[in-house]
């Protein structure tokens, strides 16, 4: 079998188990919505349970489509999305794909920003920890990674609103402009200060795992046969570094990475309901409080395929790699 004939057939594997579980997710969804005790009525007026009720709450029930069982909502959901709408949201009172668009452009400056940063330096540090992993320093490094990687990113989000937005008033305590300003009316460079701690968080909860990684892997080759040959044949330790230990190490940083995408939007969700960041995470949150079906629905379907993309992409890349080294 080719090399492109096992990339198809692996990437086929992969979209029917997303297809799978993509459906199990919206069943799932839809089943614990209608299960929940949330009040979408209640909801979507701010939970005053007395703003409506007798013949206009079931009028208002019957437009909104709350009357509608589980299967019958899943149903629309996928009408609504082969025909390339994915719905409007109750809650909000607009296009679902309008708000997916305007709260995930915010998300998606965090998170690649976050991923970029948290790669690059946690490759940096853990080629460094592996280069020199008997000396005390990096032994102190490795023990902080440790803690790191353990500690849970609301906390490390409150301790950074505490230092550095309330004590030291560097950067704001949260949201994305000022009190009673638009975000629309603010240019790029006046939001920036608002992505910087939510950004750091994110950093903290995905640089541990790469750190370690890498340093293994660094130790792992940096004692192999052929790096012993090269030392032996008076190739420096830059060079070391450039031929052998970069092409080997680099890749498997690349897969934790994408395989990480997971933990990437679910630390997402909870930094920005941590710092009150309007992105997609919060909206997410949101409409699940609200009961909001469409907009869970739409939003949980765009997760699903941006966790495809990565897990897809890692799945490639490592099977590349382990091609390649067969070689």
């Amino acid at each position: 079998m080719s090399v492109t004939a096992s990339y198809s057939n692996k990437l086929c594997i992969t979209l029917a188990r997303l297809i799978v579980q993509l459906c199990l997710a919206l069943i799932l969804i839809t089943l614990l919505l209608t299960l929940s005790p949330i009040d979408p009525i209640s909801a979507y007026f701010d939970g005053n349970a007395l703003a409506v009720f007798g013949d206009r709450k079931d009028l208002l029930t019957e437009q909104l489509g709350l009357n509608q069982s589980a299967i019958e909502r899943i149903i629309l959901f996928v009408q609504a999305l082969l025909s390339g709408d994915l719905g409007y949201s109750n809650h909000y009172q607009e296009p679902v794909s309008n708000i997916i668009w305007q709260r995930s452009k915010y998300s998606l400056i965090l998170m690649c920003g976050a991923s970029a940063t948290s790669l690059v330096l946690g490759y940096g540090i853990g080629l460094l920890l592996g280069l020199f992993p008997t000396r005390k320093v990096s032994t102190f490094i490795t023990q902080l990674t440790l803690i790191m990687n353990v500690l849970p990113s609301f906390w490390i989000g409150l301790m950074l609103i505490a230092i550095f937005a309330i004590k030291l008033m560097w950067f704001p305590i949260g949201g994305i402009s000022p009190l009673g300003v638009a975000p629309e009316t603010l240019s790029f460079n006046e939001k920036a200060p608002y992505f910087v701690l939510p950004l750091i968080t994110l950093c903290f909860s995905l640089i541990a795992p790469i750190i370690l990684h890498t340093k293994e892997k660094v130790m792992e080759v940096n004692s192999s046969q052929h790096v012993h040959y090269a030392r032996l044949h008076g190739q420096s330790t830059l060079s070391i570094v450039r031929y052998h230990l970069l092409r080997n190490t680099m890749v498997p940083a690349l897969v934790i990475q994408l395989a990480g995408f997971s933990e990437l939007l679910s630390g997402s969700v909870i930094i920005e309901t941590v710092f009150n960041f309007p992105g997609i995470g919060q909206t997410l949150v949101k409409s699940g409080l609200s009961g909001d079906t469409p907009l869970l629905l739409g939003i949980t379907f765009c997760c699903a395929i941006f966790v495809f993309i990565g897990n897809a992409s890692a799945s490639l890349l490592s099977k590349r790699l382990s091609l390649s080294s067969s070689f």
